[in-house]
């Protein structure tokens, strides 16, 4: 039924600037408004966990607040996707919109968040919800489960399979968990349960109401019988530990011993050693031309304060940080300096190479 409603008149900006608008625009933007949509190439994409419950005033300005802090602008645009238990947003630069011509108080809408874009026939969906799409500026991957959008990046270039594995391996940690509670989760039941009782009729209960009344009794005969067995049986079997207890208790007690130290060896072998991620830090850091005023490595985990210039692009940061192999799941944070990122990402050990798994072999 919208299909047959005026639409209003769309208009694109992207890094070049907004598009001029043609004379039969103008009567349809004068007609009917007129929206902005802003290139991928211009936007910001993070998913935020948002509480239980339904959508009302209240929470749409504690999501609106929350979305506004970690938006890495400091005069944030945003727009809000509600999903089942995530908010997915997009948020761009409002001076830098109006710099490239777009007026403050315009209809502004995301490109991903309009129907549209050519999914790449050679890509497909993979198991992971993973799908090119081509854009005008470029190439957006998304990470999808289900109609949900869990991650998403671009690139100016055709990305090559190991950016798309990079981003792949970055945005899998933190879908894995969550895709894992939903499947498992209570309301699927329900639900089941729900289409099982409407269709019960008076012969399958009274069918039921036989089997709750016998079954105990059945049980509860055989479990008489089935006790009597396992008594004698039990004595037996206390009679032959009272025998060999004393030798079992000296192999117990040495298995727990060796347990013991081996517990410590694949601790301290697990351990990663603070070096490596100190060292690809300073690596990104480096390539980039920007400088770390403070590290802080945790077993799990290393923090970092990134000075950099207003120019530094927080996605170019954020893909050299990935790019280092013992670093995931980067998340940046405006600082109250606007020339300074706090970086924050997971430790997992470096796999081995193709030599050293020979050599160890």
């Amino acid at each position: 039924m919208l299909s047959h409603f005026p639409s209003p008149n769309r208009r694109r900006i992207g890094p070049g600037g907004l598009e001029p608008r043609s004379r039969g625009a103008f009567w349809r933007a004068l007609l009917f408004g007129e929206m902005i949509v802003i290139s991928r190439a211009l936007l910001h994409f993070e998913r935020l966990g948002r509480p239980p419950g339904p959508v009302d005033a209240r929470m749409r300005a504690a999501m609106m607040m929350m979305a506004r802090t970690r938006a890495p602008f400091e005069d944030p645009g945003l727009h809000i996707v509600w999903q089942g238990r995530h908010a997915a947003v997009w948020s761009w630069d409002k001076t830098r919109l109006t710099g490239l011509g777009a007026p403050e108080s315009a209809w502004f809408m995301p490109e991903p968040a309009l129907a549209g874009g050519k999914i790449l026939s050679d890509t497909g969906a993979h198991e992971d919800g993973f799908v090119l799409i081509e854009r005008r500026d470029g190439y957006e991957g998304q990470i999808r489960n289900g109609a949900d959008l869990s991650a998403s990046r671009f690139w100016t270039r055709w990305p090559d399979e190991e950016e798309t594995a990079r981003f792949r391996r970055a945005a899998h940690g933190s879908s894995a968990s969550e895709t894992s509670d939903e499947a498992s989760g209570p309301r699927p039941l329900q639900d089941r349960i729900k289409e099982i009782t409407a269709r019960l009729k008076p012969v399958h209960a009274a069918a039921l109401a036989l089997l709750l009344i016998g079954t105990p009794l059945l049980h509860a005969a055989g479990s008489q019988a089935r006790l009597s067995m396992e008594r004698a049986a039990a004595r037996q079997a206390l009679a032959a530990f009272a025998e060999n207890s004393a030798g079992d208790f000296g192999a117990l007690e040495r298995y727990r011993s060796h347990s013991a130290q081996l517990a410590l060896y694949r601790e301290a072998l697990e351990r990663i050693n603070p070096l490596t991620p100190a060292a690809d830090l300073a690596e990104a850091a480096g390539a980039l031309e920007t400088r770390i005023s403070m590290l802080r490595i945790e077993p799990d985990r290393v923090r970092a304060l990134i000075d950099a210039g207003s120019a530094l692009d927080p996605a170019e940061l954020a893909q050299a940080l990935e790019a280092q192999p013992s670093l995931v799941n980067v998340r940046l944070n405006r600082t109250a300096n606007s020339a300074a990122w706090e970086a924050q990402a997971d430790l997992i050990s470096p796999e081995p190479s193709a030599e050293e798994t020979g050599d160890t072999e």
